[in-house]
């Protein structure tokens, strides 16, 4: 058994989608559910979307500019919250090279949501259902999607616990160490493309630190709002738990998915799969000799990729509503 479960022991609106069907054989982590019940998303009141627009809008600034810099290269429609919270993520490379994906690229490959130059390398058969409608099944008897032939997988547990452990950094209070933080990020990330003497590293943390503390106190409020809302909770540890992928559908209630789904979302799901869950829940969780994980001596996996497909066109319903 992996050391760091020990611990538990003790895009555009244009563009077409589909969905990914699983084939009928499960296997343990970290491949979606095949069903659960349909997720159910709150109605935020007009206070509500109104905070929700403020910080969707400091996200969607972070994004851009990380996509800028060439920080963030996401591999499927839309944006990445979670490759956004811990400083941007190379999906496309990360593919390429199969180091494994971020859980939001996981869930998203899966819920049928991949940019056209990702989706024609994997394995995938097109298929129309009894309504017509296209649909997109992957071609492999034990139903795990695959890129030019290779498993795509979730990043190790220790690669997890990194990205995890950099979000809550890049919270910190105290300027001095904060400036330290984006420093070391910067000269890793330019080093590791070649880009240390090209300049504009001291602009470059300039601009994260100033980004991502703005973003802070727009978070709190947007999650104490759909705590109000949506009944929004969270089993994520770290500085104020921030959970990313919740807040962009409007909130999730994570305690609820866990006792009565029994699924929840990769954002969850990778958090766990790291060890990184809030003191409180820790007790509640272990990992078999088989990798499955367990809660409440229930196993839980990532929501289906139905309710994922429902997740992501739910970002979308609350991006027009805060365009109008």
């Amino acid at each position: 058994m992996p050391r760091h479960f020990r611990i538990l022991q003790h895009a555009g609106a244009g563009l077409q989608r589909v969905l990914v069907i699983l084939s009928a054989v499960l296997l343990t982590l970290p491949v979606p559910a095949v069903a659960e019940d349909e997720v159910e998303f709150a109605d935020l009141s007009a206070e509500t979307m109104i905070v929700y627009a403020r910080a969707n809008r400091a996200i969607q600034d972070l994004d851009v500019y990380l996509r800028a810099t060439g920080y963030e290269n996401p591999a499927f429609i839309g944006m990445n919250y979670f490759g956004v919270s811990v400083g941007g993520i190379d999906a496309i490379r990360d593919l390429q090279e199969n180091r494994g994906v971020d859980p939001e690229t996981f869930a998203a490959l899966y819920a049928g949501f991949a940019v056209p130059a990702v989706a024609k390398h994997l394995n995938l058969k097109k298929s129309t259902n009894a309504n017509g409608r296209l649909e997109l099944k992957i071609d492999a008897l034990d139903g795990r999607l695959r890129y030019k032939g290779a498993v795509v997988r979730l990043y190790s547990p220790e690669d997890l616990r990194l990205l995890f452990e950099r979000r809550d950094a890049f919270r910190t209070e105290s300027e001095r160490v904060r400036r330290r933080v984006f420093s070391d990020y910067v000269f890793s990330r330019r080093r590791a493309v070649g880009g240390l003497g090209s300049g504009g590293q001291l602009t470059e943390v300039d601009d994260l630190d100033e980004r991502y503390t703005r973003l802070q106190p727009l978070l709190i409020e947007l999650e104490e709002s759909l705590r109000r809302d949506a009944s929004a909770s969270s089993v994520i540890a770290g500085l104020s738990s921030h959970h990313y992928f919740s807040l962009s559908v409007g909130g999730l209630d994570v305690v609820s998915d866990l006792q009565n789904r029994k699924a929840v979302d990769p954002e969850t799901f990778g958090a766990i799969y790291a060890g990184k869950i809030a003191p409180d829940y820790v007790e509640d969780f272990k990992i078999t000799a088989d990798n499955r994980i367990l809660y409440q001596d229930a196993q839980v996996k990532m929501y289906s990729p139905k309710t994922l497909e429902s997740c992501f066109k739910q970002r979308e319903t609350l991006d027009l509503q805060i365009a109008k």
